[in-house]
């Protein structure tokens, strides 16, 4: 069974971060943040936390399924998919963010800061569609 209250503070975190990359990408241009690390830092930072919140949401929401358990967090997006959560289309663009959040988490390589700023610039609808179909699950 889906906490509504896990989800519902989950969603606040994802929100608030949300906004933080709004007002950043009005602020801060891709050679702003390929010169100025305090503006890396708190983009990295921004993104991390909101591709976190989506994962933790489809941990909770997919451990409320019949499905089998998920052992990477991109599987969880696979989980919501087969638990009728989550359309297929999303799923996948949803793992692109838990990607992004392990190259942040770990640095696994050097970080592009060109993706970075690509991603701020285009790609938050994907998490703001996300958090308006996780609202509706009970």
């Amino acid at each position: 069974m889906v906490e509504r209250e896990v989800i519902q503070r989950r969603l606040a975190v994802l929100a608030d971060a949300l906004a933080d990359l709004r007002r950043y990408r009005a602020r801060f241009s891709a050679q702003d943040l390929a010169s100025d690390r305090d503006a890396q830092h708190m983009v990295m930072h921004a993104l991390y936390v909101a591709s976190q919140a989506a994962i933790d949401i489809a941990l909770h929401a997919g451990a409320a399924t019949e499905q089998h358990q998920s052992i990477t967090y991109q599987q969880a997006f696979d989980r919501l998919v087969a638990g009728g959560l989550l359309e297929q289309s999303l799923a996948v663009r949803m793992k692109g963010w838990a990607g992004l959040r392990n190259v942040l988490a770990h640095q696994y390589v050097t970080i592009d800061l060109a993706r970075i700023a690509a991603t701020l610039a285009s790609d938050l609808g994907e998490l703001e569609d996300f958090a308006r179909i996780a609202a509706t699950w009970q």
